[in-house]
Parts: C-alpha cells; sequence; structure tokens
C-alpha cells in the first residue's frame, strides 16, 4: 500500500513538472533593438535567398515597429508595423485590418482561434477578405543555425477572397504558416511558407530558419 501511494505521489510530481514546463506562453515584451536574423530559402528552386534582419524599432500601447534590413549591409529594405501580440499589420504591401491572425496570446498546446480580416493593397487595387484558423500543436524540442530551443509548434490556415476595387472580379485562395515559436527568443526560429494565387494554384513555398537574434533583456546568440 505504501509503495503503491508513493507512486502515486511521484506520478502527480511529474505530472507537475511538466505542466510547470509548459505553462501558457504570453505575448512577448519587447524592447526596441531586440532583432532576429533570418535566412530564406526558396523550396522550389532549392535555393537561398536573402538572410535579413528583423530589428524592433518602437514599441507603444498599441504596435510594435520594426526595419527589416540586409543583414550584411544593414541596409533597410521596408519598415513594418505588428500588433503588440506580434501579428504583422503590414504584409507584402498589404495593409491588415485587424492584423494578421499569426498569434494568439496566451499561447498553449491544443488551442485553436480562428479570426477575420481585411487586406488592402492600394497600389494594385485590391482588397481581400481573410479568415484566418490557427491551431497550437504541442510542444518539440528542434535545432536552427541559431542553436537548439524549446518550442510550441503552430499552423496557420489563411482562406482569402480577393476582388478589385470598383470591379466584381476576383479569385480566392489559402496560405499556410507552419511555425516553431520559442519563447526564449520570442518569436519564431523556423517557418514554413506555402500559398497560392487567386485561381487556387501553388505559387510560393518559402522556408525561414533563425540564424542569429538578440534580446536587450539579456538573451542573445
Amino acid at each position: 500500500m505504501l509503495n503503491t501511494m508513493l507512486a502515486i505521489g511521484l506520478l502527480a510530481s511529474s505530472v507537475a513538472t511538466a505542466a510547470d514546463q509548459h505553462a501558457p506562453v504570453l505575448a512577448p515584451q519587447m524592447a526596441v533593438g531586440d532583432s532576429w536574423t533570418y535566412q530564406r530559402t526558396d523550396v522550389w528552386k532549392n535555393e537561398p535567398g536573402t538572410l535579413s534582419r528583423m530589428e524592433i524599432t518602437a514599441v507603444s500601447d498599441s504596435d510594435i515597429e520594426a526595419d527589416f534590413k540586409h543583414a550584411a549591409t544593414g541596409a533597410v529594405t521596408s519598415h513594418q508595423h505588428f500588433s503588440r501580440e506580434l501579428n504583422p499589420i503590414e504584409r507584402h504591401k498589404i495593409q491588415f485590418t485587424p492584423a494578421f491572425g499569426r498569434f494568439a496570446f496566451p499561447l498553449e498546446a491544443g488551442k485553436q482561434w480562428t479570426t477575420e480580416a481585411t487586406g488592402d493593397n492600394p497600389g494594385a487595387g485590391k482588397s481581400l477578405h481573410y479568415k484566418f484558423e490557427g491551431k497550437a500543436l504541442g510542444w518539440e524540442r528542434i535545432k536552427v543555425q541559431a542553436g537548439e530551443f524549446e518550442v510550441l509548434k503552430i499552423e496557420v490556415t489563411a482562406y482569402y477572397q480577393g476582388r478589385k476595387v470598383g470591379s466584381s472580379s476576383g479569385g480566392s485562395g489559402k496560405l499556410t504558416e507552419t511555425l516553431w515559436y520559442a519563447p526564449a527568443v520570442k518569436n519564431f526560429v523556423k517557418l514554413e511558407y506555402e500559398d497560392t494565387d487567386l485561381r487556387g494554384r501553388p505559387y510560393n513555398r518559402d522556408l525561414w530558419e533563425l540564424t542569429a537574434y538578440e534580446n536587450k533583456s539579456g538573451a542573445a546568440n
């Protein structure tokens, strides 16, 4: 009887420890100067693309601003806004209202979310309606160029319907992001991206992998 009680006690202790290790993940607290350098790979061509750095330039109560730079030269290629949950407000010349539904903090394994947004591309005269379906699949430990990390694997699928301003013509498609979010890094360490054109045909397929990062709170690599 005593042995049984001890076994139950040890099991309960191990379950509690595991739960503590994977407590719900809160939205990251960003600071000016935080940065992440990513290697992009064009999966279709199996060719490495741009090595770029995302660097936080401003943090307010409502949003986060970041410069995207060529890692080698430091030249700024774009300036973008994110929500405080690190969801893109701007992406590939599209302005999202509300933000692109990549994250839904607090995050924990098994969580699912659904959001909608309008994506406007004034330059192309296009407006798209997005429906996002996200889910946190579970915890893993993966190794990338920047190191080895405990990560929460997330999958987000966005279905979109597009139309040209002043016209009834349009089309529909979808994009999928599979990303591995590391709380220690305050961002994803790996992201796989696929999308289709507005006729539903496969279009882009890219891989992003973290090569270096710096958090002003102290963590860096």
